[in-house]
């Protein structure tokens, strides 16, 4: 019996392969589901900020893809009821709270990844031609150093991570519906990344949770035709 059960949940799992996330459905338990309840997102290297827009970009998402989502209120006082906003949200309690809050299923999600490491570079520039050491681009700051008769540009290279994992659980049997998480948790940007550049880690994060939005809209469309 359990091996059946087994197979039907196997060949229940819909894989959809998205340009920046990875993400897993199954397809017949998504569609027993009508009100999600978005509980906030945790973190063990990331501030309330990163956390806060994370539970909010996938909540959007939610609502965007036709659910009915508990609000926010809601979720926040049963939680203070519960002692779970202090003790830390165990899974088993948070899935009861779903249930209570009238839900089918119950979202959670855990940034696991969350910094910006910066170094600087030295690149030798040619001696002519494109790219050759231009004085009138000197400002004197330091970017330019010479080296005998050699020129040398420093370049600040940024190297940001934010990796967000997130389940979707049934609130009728506890089992996964759903999960996401962005593939390219690490992105490397330096001066010839120009506009794609980031500003600093809160841009960066906030990139990527645009597009896990629009990957996970595109994914749950699919899983319903």
């Amino acid at each position: 019996m359990m091996k059946k059960i087994f197979v039907v949940m196997a060949c229940a799992i819909a894989l959809t392969n998205c340009s920046t996330s990875k993400i897993s459905i199954r397809k017949e338990a998504l569609a027993q589901v009508k009100t999600i309840a978005v509980m906030p997102f945790t973190s063990t290297v990331a501030d309330a900020k990163a956390t806060r827009e994370s539970t909010e970009t996938f909540r959007g998402a939610m609502v965007a893809s036709g659910f009915k989502v508990v609000e926010r209120e809601k979720i926040d006082k049963i939680l203070k009821e519960k002692e779970l906003a202090q003790t830390g949200l165990i899974e088993n309690k948070v899935l009861e709270a779903g249930t209570f809050l009238g839900a089918e299923a119950t979202m959670l999600g855990e940034v696991t990844a969350h910094e910006v490491k910066t170094e600087t570079l030295e690149h030798e520039m040619p001696a002519d031609g494109p790219g050759k050491y231009d004085a009138t681009l000197d400002k004197g700051n330091g970017v330019f150093l010479k080296r005998g008769d050699k020129w040398f540009k420093k370049d600040k290279q940024d190297t940001y991570q934010f990796q967000v994992v997130v389940r979707l659980i049934s609130n009728i049997d506890s089992q996964t519906i759903l999960t996401v998480q962005n593939e390219y948790p690490v992105r490397t940007f330096t001066a010839d990344s120009g506009s794609l550049r980031p500003a600093n880690l809160d841009q960066f994060r906030a990139q990527v949770l645009v597009q896990m939005a629009k990957d996970i809209e595109k994914a749950i469309a699919e899983a319903r035709k």
